[in-house]
């Protein structure tokens, strides 16, 4: 049964970043602890119901340790969540601006998303799964689509510095 809700944790952390809750409990100070009506006002939502939707996804994120959940210590009828060592990589990076999440959304994105339904035909047919549904290999198709050429190119950036930067500390930290 588990296996059939494995996309719901990516989907979650994307609606996430894009909501930028991760940066919103970041910007806040470091071990600050935020309730859903805080962050739904920082991300300036209209939606009277928004506090109660971020709870309902915030407590999943943090069922898969991805933020940390605590119950308010004044009244209790609340909880409040902070960052947990999972979400800094998506956190965006105050220095470059990178974090995990335009990788996430290139992994996410319809045009990736349509090829995993031709699995089957390049199979038993054969063939690569991308190219029978666009007709071309994955590195020409960002040409024919703006839109998704600026998908590809932050995800490529942002992992690619975040790579970088990771292996460069582990370098320096082994050199001493």
């Amino acid at each position: 049964m588990e296996m059939l809700g494995l996309n719901v944790v990516p989907l979650a952390v994307n609606s996430a970043v894009e909501l930028c809750v991760f940066d919103t409990i970041a910007k806040s100070g470091e071990g600050a602890m935020l309730s859903t009506k805080q962050i739904a006002s920082q991300i300036r939502s209209n939606n009277p119901e928004a506090p109660h939707m971020l709870d309902h996804l915030l407590r999943l994120l943090a069922s898969h340790s991805l933020l940390r959940c605590s119950v308010s210590q004044q009244d209790h009828s609340h909880r409040l969540y902070s960052l947990s060592p999972r979400s800094k990589y998506f956190v965006t990076d105050a220095d470059d601006g990178n974090s995990l999440g335009p990788t996430l959304a290139l992994l996410l994105d319809n045009v990736f998303y349509q090829s995993w339904k031709e699995v089957k035909g390049a199979i038993m047919e054969g063939g690569i799964p991308f190219n029978r549904v666009y007709g071309m290999h994955a590195f020409e198709y960002p040409g024919k689509d703006q839109r998704f050429n600026e998908v590809f190119n932050k995800a490529m950036v942002n992992s690619t510095t975040l790579f970088f930067s990771h292996s460069i500390c582990s370098l320096k930290l082994y050199s001493i």
